[in-house]
């Protein structure tokens, strides 16, 4: 009885353990100093999942992260090179829009991706890669988190390739640690707007179809929890034809399974006009300066035709 009482908290072992695998000095130490992370925010997705993330032990957890992650930032310039880092960047063709940081920040950045380029968290797949911008466009004191693939290189989310937006992106080990946490306890709110194809059907729609994660994502019973809020803002018809209506919509995600605004638009029966993997209707291609009149709410040309 007296040995059990003056045990020491498990959490404070395997936190100590982390912090001494983070310099990294033995093979497979940083690799196990940063499960100790991901454990911790597969906890608190949990726990938040289940509606209790008022539970005092999370705000434990949280601390012991935010801790790790300055042990990492500390001892960062002693590890070894990762195998992983992609290819330098080659010159950017003509035509190619660039991506931008329009705002740095303490432990954090944002980096506005435009269509064509890849969020290259899951592999080199030969495309333009986020990462190589990044490692480029950073300040030197600020480009460590940008060479590592085992934290994603910084990114705290994904966006496909087609697709435009803003990347929420960690440029210290601390601020990576705490926007994963972040994105764990669903603090992190992610809209994003698309163009589907065909007339809104309602209003609003809340969608909670699970995903199964195959070759190409999928709608069933046995796949995992996948929760979207999708808001139809408004109808839009190409050359005044109502056979070629699309949909202006609005999608929040609360869970962020792979192509997941993707399959919940295609089981809508609103897939995204420029999907050419989910959608059954002809892939509707829009020139960057397109893209950007619809942003500003203007009309604009595609494949000859009037959007308006």
């Amino acid at each position: 009885g007296s040995a059990r009482g003056t045990r020491e908290p498990l959490l404070e072992v395997e936190l100590r353990r982390a912090l001494s695998q983070a310099r990294g000095e033995v093979d497979g130490d940083l690799e196990s100093s940063l499960l100790f992370e991901v454990n911790a925010g597969e906890l608190a997705w949990s726990y938040t999942f289940l509606s209790q993330g008022w539970r005092p032990l999370l705000g434990q957890v949280r601390a012991a992260c935010l801790e790790l992650g300055r042990a990492f930032d500390r001892h960062h310039a002693g590890w070894r090179r990762h195998p992983g880092v992609r290819r330098p960047l080659g010159p950017t063709p003509p035509g190619v829009e660039l991506p931008t940081i329009p705002h740095l920040l303490p432990g954090m950045c944002l980096v506005l991706k435009p269509p064509g380029w890849e969020v290259d968290t899951e592999g080199d797949s030969g495309l333009r890669h986020l990462s190589g911008f990044l490692q480029a466009a950073l300040p030197a004191d600020r480009r460590a988190v940008a060479f590592r693939p085992d934290f994603s290189f910084g990114f705290i989310h994904r966006l496909d390739t087609p697709s435009s937006g803003l990347i929420l992106t960690a440029i210290t080990f601390e601020g990576y640690c705490c926007l994963e946490w972040q994105m764990y306890t669903y603090e992190i709110a992610r809209e994003y707007h698309v163009l589907g194809h065909g007339a809104a059907k309602a209003s609003e729609w809340d969608v909670a179809w699970r995903i199964l994660d195959t070759k190409t994502a999928t709608v069933a019973e046995n796949g995992r929890p996948a929760r979207s809020h999708i808001r139809f803002i408004a109808d839009t018809a190409r050359g005044g034809s109502v056979s070629e209506a699309f949909c202006n919509v609005s999608i929040r995600i609360h869970t962020g399974r792979r192509h997941q605004i993707r399959v919940h638009m295609r089981f809508c029966d609103c897939p995204s006009v420029a999907d050419s993997r989910y959608s059954p209707a002809p892939t509707l291609l829009l020139r960057p300066e397109c893209i950007r009149s619809l942003r500003a709410g203007r009309s604009c040309a595609a494949r000859g035709d009037a959007l308006a």
